[in-house]
């Protein structure tokens, strides 16, 4: 039942191997229109799985030999994710061996001719570019399936079609790899491609009774063949009659024609038949689904919901204290929001008893709102002005100071001059005159309407004291003998004034000593102030703590029901993620058993084809 020939179908005469199909693909050749029916090699995944497993060793070329478990390539298996490929593919020389393997199919094969142009050098599977990849492996899976069209992306395509396939070492691969191909990566990749090599030098190899498969395009070409030699016979006889050979081609492709039909016929009633029966077990696969996963859930839910039942038990003794404090808070909270009621309403009739409402009142809250705004900018522009305005007084007040000086300087030359008391000095005629004077008098009235001038802020011009000053000077040198009589006199006079001026410096000195025995006794005071300062202040901070302990501890017992309920939140959560994952568990335990019975009920009904195509034989 296991052989490969178990796998044919009669038609018309003929043993037709649905694996002779891979053969087709080896050929250049048009397929005819007829041929195009027919079924993809993969479109029964049980056959295609049953002939895989009893694929014989596929011949290969001599350095084959030096592949470690090439042989285990050669029956693929259902990969489960323990697996570890145990080929060497980080040896160098393996991976040259495996290269060399792929160039020489992809050669043999007409790669370039078939891939449309696509360039096939060493260089394209040492350092191979994405492009190159994915060419190479729809040319591989072209061989096995030449009806397949690629319409995903190349990383889920590849995938799922490995899968298919039941590569092996699918585990050690993955779709980031596969969707961008790099030199980390290639060694994996290029132990895949060379699986497919071998898969299809085995699916090549098949044989029947040591014979070839016999095809449908291989009897077209064969019945074509013998027209042509018998025509070409002819010919070489001097025969001109060729119309008997051609009414008998024509008879034998009617006949293979009715066959093929026939055949078409009985597949498309066995395919209606299997769809029926596969659409009845999915229903039931469903209904057993979905009850199991009630079942298994309530199961869960009721141990859960008896072990929480058990933790609150446990709890509730505990629970007493709590709910006993928790109503105490709420009556003091309850009394505390029954005199705040009163206190509203109390408020509320004196508002009304003085004519206002609480639109009003909301209103002139508005209101404020506005102007404290207004003032506020206007405060900020005042303050603006203030800094500026204090810019200019700063520059003013230099300047002033400056004239000032200077002024004071001219003074106490003219006062050195002798000319102090120039406004009460008597002219030549007796008449006592300010004519004279030559003291300089900064103005402090200055006027703010118009710009300032000189006369405004001096009460003398500059140029008629210059006349002035040169006026004096001559009088000087007429009076300045009789200065120098005064001098002495003035001297007698200073004398007595220096010795006035001692007397005055002592009793500053005493009271310079006196103000600093006081600064002391002053700074004495003030660091005793600020010690005590600073003990208030040590002993506030420390009633504000006790105070704010004792809040915490007021509001202890809230906190410790709301920590406990947020315990029961997390372990709610953490139940409910438990059950997701049991639930994804399930339902990937139920997916592998419906793989397991698909593939089960396939090869039993394989089984039933094989018993069939049995009795037709002996039964012929």
């Amino acid at each position: 039942m296991n052989d490969p020939s178990s796998i044919l179908r009669r038609n018309n005469g003929h043993r037709l191997s649905v694996a002779g199909a891979t053969r087709s693909s080896f050929r250049s050749s048009q397929f005819e229109t007829g041929s195009a029916k027919r079924k993809s090699l993969l479109s029964t995944p049980a056959s295609t799985k049953r002939r895989q497993s009893s694929l014989p060793p596929g011949s290969t070329p001599s350095s084959s030999q030096q592949l470690h478990s090439s042989q285990q390539q050669q029956a693929p298996v259902t990969a489960s994710p323990s697996v570890i490929d145990p080929r060497p593919l980080r040896d160098k020389n393996y991976i040259s061996l495996l290269q060399q393997e792929v160039y020489d199919f992809l050669s043999a094969n007409k790669f370039e001719i078939e891939s449309g142009g696509h360039p096939l050098t060493q260089r394209t599977l040492r350092q191979p570019t994405q492009r190159d990849f994915v060419v190479v492996f729809q040319f591989l899976y072209h061989k096995i399936d030449p009806f397949h069209r690629f319409t995903k992306t190349i990383d889920n395509e590849v995938f799922i079609l490995l899968r298919t396939l039941n590569y092996p070492y699918l585990e050690t691969i993955n779709r980031t790899q596969i969707a961008s191909v790099n030199s980390s990566n290639w060694p994996a990749i290029l132990g895949m491609l060379y699986w497919l090599v071998k898969l299809n030098l085995s699916l090549a190899d098949l044989t029947i009774d040591g014979t070839d498969p016999i095809l449908v395009d291989d009897q077209l070409d064969q019945i074509f063949i013998d027209y042509i030699r018998q025509s070409y016979r002819a010919f070489i006889n001097n025969e001109d009659d060729y119309s008997p050979f051609l009414s008998n081609m024509k008879e034998k492709f009617d006949e293979m024609t009715k066959g093929i039909i026939e055949d078409i016929g009985n597949l498309e009633i066995e395919n209606q038949q299997l769809q029926t029966q596969l659409d009845t077990l999915t229903k039931e696969l469903s209904i057993l689904e979905q009850s199991e996963l009630k079942s298994k859930a309530l199961e869960s839910d009721l141990v859960k919901f008896k072990a929480y039942i058990e933790t609150m038990e446990s709890r509730k003794l505990k629970w007493s204290d709590v709910l006993d404090k928790i109503r105490e808070e709420v009556t003091n909270c309850e009394k505390e929001l029954i005199e705040l009621e009163s206190d509203k309403q109390r408020c509320q009739l004196e508002l009304e008893v003085q004519g206002h409402t609480p639109k009003d009142i909301d209103g002139l809250y508005t209101e404020r709102d506005k102007l404290t705004r207004l003032i506020d900018v206007t405060n900020s522009r005042i303050e603006e002005l203030e800094n500026q305005l204090r810019i200019k007084e700063i520059e003013c007040q230099r300047g002033f100071e400056s004239l000032d000086n200077f002024i004071k300087q001219y003074n106490a030359m003219v006062y050195r001059m002798g000319t102090a008391s120039a406004s009460s000095q008597v002219d030549k005629d007796g008449n006592n005159s300010n004519s004279n004077s030559y003291e300089l008098t900064l103005l402090v009235n200055l006027p703010t309407s118009k710009p300032l001038l000189p006369a405004d802020i001096i009460n003398k011009t500059i140029s008629s004291q210059k006349v002035q000053l040169l006026q004096y000077k001559s009088q000087i040198n007429t009076t300045i003998h009789k200065h120098q009589d005064d001098s002495i006199k003035l001297q007698e006079q200073l004398d007595l004034m220096s010795e006035q001026i001692t007397e005055k410096r002592e009793e500053i000195e005493t009271l310079e000593a006196k103000l600093s025995a006081n600064k002391t006794t002053y700074d004495e005071i003030y660091e005793t102030m600020t010690n005590d300062t600073t003990t208030y202040s040590m002993q506030i901070e420390k009633l504000e703590r006790e105070l704010r302990s004792i809040k915490i501890n007021t509001n202890q017992g809230l906190i410790e029901v709301e920590n406990r309920s947020q315990a029961i939140q997390i372990e709610y959560d953490e139940l409910i993620h438990q059950i997701q994952a049991e639930r994804s568990t399930l339902h990937d335990r139920v997916q592998r058993l419906i793989e397991f019975t698909i593939g089960f009920k396939i090869n039993m009904q394989q089984n039933l084809e094989d018993l069939e195509s049995l009795a037709i034989q002996e039964s012929n």
